[in-house]
């Protein structure tokens, strides 16, 4: 009679309150745990409250509070959302889940993996912590800790977040991350660090490396990853600085902007820079094709090791940088262009020329400098080595801004 007298408890105060509904058990039993009473579900336990449906192998359900202690292959379903665990906890007056130990939610196009889950019912949002691991069509993101707000599509991650993108092999780095699914867009701030690797070359040189305050990523018709304020690039014999940048990974290019910066060598050592108010980087299968520098573009160029002060400069409107195999093979200066070029004889100094013309177009050997030719309206001057020696600085055109801060690889 007094374990009826409970059940029949239970099931009115249940109904009274429209809190929890049992909807089969094997078998119950009543209970009085630390004074209060409660009752044990065993054996394909099934409980629901509204849209929620809970299924576990047994559970105790405090008949004071309502609180659920579920365990054995724990699952919560609500609506398409269904989170599983090796034990659980479930509140229903404020219509909360707890799933601990192997939690597995799926939602439709998205799996997640995490040591502990809890999901609010009421607000259709979850909480994952513990080495959580979430996998759409196109990525895996591992993280500390996840909130995901199911109505919003919205997802935040927390602590060593990690995203591996197996489509354009790429995989970011950073401590925040923030993705607008219906928006078709995502942020990484922390630290954010972008990496990626060609697979059809074993070489290291062939790793792209970005490092920004804030990267971000857009998923829509043009897809593409901006990168924002102190924005560093290393890509092999390549570095860039710049203060914006714009990468359309499908389209192979990178725009750079905000005062942008480019380091190159070729030739050996030789250490070459470009700068400009943009550069447009154009690259084939991942390997540098060509550079465009538009609006005050300076390109400098060390003349020789041996003579520290000596820099071959050229500087224009626009400035074309040709590449094949990462080497640089020609450089076309267009409107207004200007060069300054260092001669040797016999590895030692022999003076300089300056030219002026409509275009100045330099090829180069093996990353050396072959030919200089100016086009139209053409303008040149020669100065002697004796002007030329302890004075190279008087020389340097107004555009000269050579930097020695070359970014290297974090």
């Amino acid at each position: 009679m007094a374990i009826l007298s409970i059940i029949f408890f239970g099931i009115q105060y249940a109904q009274q309150k429209e809190d929890v509904s049992l909807d089969h058990a094997d078998s119950l039993v009543g209970l009085e745990i630390n004074g209060e009473k409660a009752r044990q579900l065993i054996g394909h336990v099934r409980l629901h409250q509204g849209s929620t449906v809970i299924t576990c192998d047994s559970a105790i359900q405090y008949l004071a509070t309502q609180k659920i202690s579920m365990h054995g292959i724990v699952e919560v379903r609500d609506d398409t959302l269904r989170m599983v665990g090796s034990s659980g906890m479930y509140y229903p007056d404020l219509r909360i889940a707890e799933a601990f130990d192997r939690v597995f939610l799926e939602d439709p196009g998205t799996v997640l993996h995490a040591g502990y889950g809890k999901y609010f019912v009421n607000e259709k949002k979850a909480y994952f912590k513990t080495n959580v691991s979430v996998e759409d069509s196109t990525s895996v993101l591992t993280a500390n800790e996840l909130t995901y707000f199911r109505e919003e599509q919205k997802s935040i991650a927390q602590g060593n977040v990690k995203i591996v993108n197996a489509k354009n092999g790429i995989t970011i780095f950073g401590d925040h991350f923030e993705n607008y699914k219906k928006n078709h867009y995502s942020k990484v701030t922390g630290q954010p660090r972008l990496i990626q690797i060609d697979k059809n070359q074993k070489e290291k040189t062939d790793t792209l490396e970005v490092t920004a305050r804030l990267l971000e990523s857009y998923q829509d018709t043009l897809e593409r990853l901006i990168a924002t304020d102190s924005v560093k690039i290393i890509r092999g014999e390549l570095a860039a600085e710049a203060g914006h940048c714009t990468y359309y990974t499908d389209l192979d290019s990178i725009i750079l902007k905000r005062q942008p910066f480019i380091w190159y060598t070729s030739g050996g050592s030789d250490e070459n820079q470009v700068s400009g108010e943009s550069i447009f980087i154009k690259l084939e299968k991942q390997k540098l094709k060509t550079v465009f520098v538009r609006e005050r573009a300076v390109a400098i160029s060390r003349a020789d090791s041996l003579y520290i002060n000596r820099f071959n400069q050229m500087s224009g409107q626009e400035i074309i940088l040709h590449f094949a195999d990462d080497k640089i093979k020609r450089v076309d200066v267009n409107m207004t262009a200007t060069s300054l070029y260092y001669l040797f004889d016999k590895g030692k100094g022999n003076g300089l020329n300056k030219s002026t013309g409509d275009q100045i177009r330099m090829t180069f050997v093996d990353g050396k400098i072959d030919k200089i030719n100016a086009i139209s309206n053409v303008e040149g001057q020669y100065y002697p080595e004796k002007m030329v020696k302890g004075k190279e600085t008087d020389f340097n055109l107004s555009e000269y801004n050579w930097r020695e801060n070359r970014p290297g690889k974090r």
